[in-house]
């Protein structure tokens, strides 16, 4: 080697980096007794620009690293256990959901979808996102609506009730959460007529067409019944967590206890579990 071709590589920016990572690996691991015989990895200092140094820990500390790659899956080898393939969206169906364990990829709805388990027995997930699932929060069982008490009336935000507080029959009455919940998906709970004149139905929906399923059903005058209540709740205006009520054949007194609201995120509950 002449001295000119030293001079060179001497000169070489990746040539000194690499150098200075090996010092301060060499003067990391001096010292150090037995644990230098076992020959554990140093960590790498990588700094923007360097180039990814196998059998290390790189650390491009608060800069961006970018991988740009093909169309084709980016595979990342694990002889122990499954790859790791990083699959485009585009080619999730139909060849993506038959594909190696290990199998990673965002569809073009931006779901997860990961191919799991093993070669032999590989099976097929979605990774929970608020996007689409729902989680049940139990809540301290609050009651949201009482006709008989005008505090208790004060959610109910359109719907006339009779002079005495009592849901009409044909006039929907539409009862907000908003204080309770952030644009809630369902409430769980009871719900119990009361104070009747005669034999009616009530029906529980969201928003929107009244159902023509009943939720609670009564036959004569004077009884006090309740019944388990799941149901979504809707939309109306400003509002995002609303409940429409409607008795049919005789007015009534309503009670609305809830134990429960299915949201995106526990975040979304205003109360007990969720807070």
């Amino acid at each position: 080697m002449t001295r000119a071709s030293q001079q060179d590589n001497d000169h070489d920016p990746k040539r000194r980096r690499l150098l200075r990572r090996a010092a301060t690996v060499a003067a990391t691991t001096a010292g150090a007794g037995v644990v230098a015989a076992v020959g554990m990895p140093g960590a790498a200092q990588a700094a923007p620009g360097d180039n990814l140094i196998m059998g290390t820990t790189n650390d491009a500390g608060g800069a961006s690293t970018t991988l740009t790659h093909t169309d084709s899956p980016l595979v990342l080898a694990n002889p122990a256990g499954a790859p790791l393939r990083l699959v485009p969206s585009s080619g999730l169906y139909p060849h993506g959901l038959d594909s190696e364990a290990g199998t990673v990829a965002v569809d073009d709805q931006g779901d997860l979808f990961v191919r799991a388990g093993t070669a032999a027995e590989p099976t097929n997930g979605w990774a929970w996102t608020s996007e689409w699932a729902t989680t049940s929060v139990a809540v301290p069982p609050t009651r949201v609506l009482d006709t008989r008490d005008a505090n208790l009336r004060r959610n109910i935000i359109s719907g006339s009730l009779d002079s005495l507080g009592r849901l009409q029959p044909g006039v929907p009455v539409v009862l907000a959460l908003d204080p309770y919940v952030r644009d809630g998906y369902a409430i769980k709970g009871n719900v119990t007529v009361v104070g009747m004149t005669g034999a009616g139905v009530l029906t529980v929906w969201g928003s929107g067409t009244k159902p023509t399923a009943s939720t609670v059903n009564w036959s004569t005058a004077g009884t006090i019944l309740s019944n388990f209540l799941f149901t979504e709740l809707g939309a109306v205006g400003a509002y995002r967590s609303v409940l429409t009520l409607q008795a049919t054949s005789s007015p009534t007194h309503v009670i609305v206890d809830m134990t429960s609201l299915l949201v995106g995120h526990p975040s979304q509950v205003l109360l007990g579990g969720g807070a």
